[in-house]
């Protein structure tokens, strides 16, 4: 392994071609003991060298992102050596399970154990957290003593992912991170001696967005189907099943074939959002979408990832704006207003209320315990709406294909 001076910027890491064997490292000009390590698979990580006490330490700084560039990896470098250089990243005698003190305050090691003891089996939304971390807190801080991070960093992170995108803000994304982070300092204070309150209650973080009110109109409804047909498997017919049966994504493509008998379609509480098992009887729409899906040897679930069977497809930040701009070209070029995912269940609800669905069926369709099925209404309210669900359901199958097939005016 080789290291090469050179004056790094975020398009000459970009730029790097990777070594047909072994590993080539090129030194930042900037902050000593800074690399950027590239492998001979295209992976490119920061990394520090540093000597502490009698031995060179290698420590990982994080891998090269879209929102972790060179100027971050600079930042966190320079936190590391100050950690160092006050004594609180320098080794301690080992504890009887072979960790220092030190790693025992590392961001790293306290995120793992959170995640271990008050996240997995604890919290319905466990996946959420840990693509929260593995995204944004772990490349920022996972190598810094997580009593050394301060409310200004914190804030500097938060805006990061709120406005990586100047032109759409994030701003339910950065609230997650901020919130997130919170909790996990909220687990982590009574192992935390010199840290005097949770970092992040000062912290800066996004205010509450306006209630979103984007629905597709029939146009845009004729363009997402036809831009479905050309993305497939997984996101077009995964897109379709959104719009059709009007679920949440995660019960959408967390989907197990296990889950489908007789043409009802069974959400277990584990997966539903508000924790109740949901039961979603599916249009003959629905069922040609899925009868349609390939089946992956060796999973039972719809969108399971070939090379990884534990996993489900996701990748949606690249799907999504794929989908606009497919609708785009199908458009003639002319913009597609930009919507979520999410608009796609606002766009099923509010087409079931055009249709004349009454209010509560729309509202067991989406599995919503608030509104009309919600405080003590809902207590002594045990009518499941089944046959009024199935008949919803399929009345706006029929709107959907009606829609799409016909032409526009």
């Amino acid at each position: 392994m080789t290291s090469k001076p050179v004056g790094l910027t975020d398009a000459k890491i970009r730029s790097l071609t990777p070594p047909d064997t072994g590993q080539l490292e090129w030194a930042d000009h900037i902050i000593p003991g800074l690399r950027v390590r590239v492998g001979r698979s295209g992976s490119k990580t920061f990394i520090l060298r540093k000597r502490v006490g009698e031995r060179w330490r290698n420590i990982t700084i994080g891998p090269f992102k879209e929102y972790f560039g060179l100027a971050d990896a600079r930042k966190k470098a320079r936190s590391i050596l100050l950690d160092i250089e006050n004594g609180r990243g320098a080794p301690r005698p080992a504890k009887e399970d072979g960790t220092t003190l030190t790693g025992r305050l590392m961001f790293t090691f306290l995120w793992n154990q959170y995640l271990e003891r008050a996240v997995r089996g604890h919290k319905r939304s466990a996946s959420e957290i840990e693509r929260i971390g593995n995204k944004f807190l772990l490349p920022r801080f996972g190598d810094r003593m997580a009593d050394s991070i301060t409310r200004a960093e914190i804030t500097t992170l938060v805006e990061d992912v709120t406005y990586r995108n100047p032109q759409q803000p994030t701003l339910r994304e950065g609230r997650s991170v901020h919130q997130r982070l919170s909790a996990f300092y909220s687990w982590a204070m009574p192992k935390l001696e010199r840290l005097q309150a949770n970092p992040c209650q000062y912290a800066w973080r996004p205010p509450l967005g306006k209630p979103r009110d984007r629905f597709l109109t029939e146009d845009e409804i004729r363009l997402f189907w036809n831009a479905c047909d050309k993305m497939d498997w997984p996101f077009g017919p995964g897109f379709k099943l959104l719009l059709v049966t009007g679920q949440r994504r995660s019960e959408v493509f967390g989907a197990a074939r296990s889950e489908f008998k007789d043409g009802i379609w069974t959400i277990p509480g584990d997966r539903a959002k508000n924790g109740l098992a949901h039961i979603v009887p599916l249009s003959q729409l629905a069922l040609k979408v899925i009868d349609a899906l390939p089946v992956v040897s060796g999973s039972d679930r719809l969108f399971a990832v070939p090379d990884n069977l534990d996993a489900v497809s996701s990748g949606f930040s690249k799907g999504s704006p794929r989908l606009l701009r497919i609708m785009t070209e199908f458009n003639d070029d002319k913009p597609v207003e930009h919507f979520v995912l999410h608009d796609l269940r606002r766009t099923a609800a509010t087409g079931m209320q055009r249709l004349g669905v009454a209010m509560p069926v729309t509202e067991a369709v989406l599995n919503h315990i608030s509104g009309s099925r919600g405080g003590i209404a809902g207590v002594y309210q045990r009518h499941d709406y089944f046959e009024e669900k199935k008949e919803a359901l399929a009345k706006w199958a029929d709107e959907i294909e009606r829609v799409v097939t016909c032409a526009g005016s």
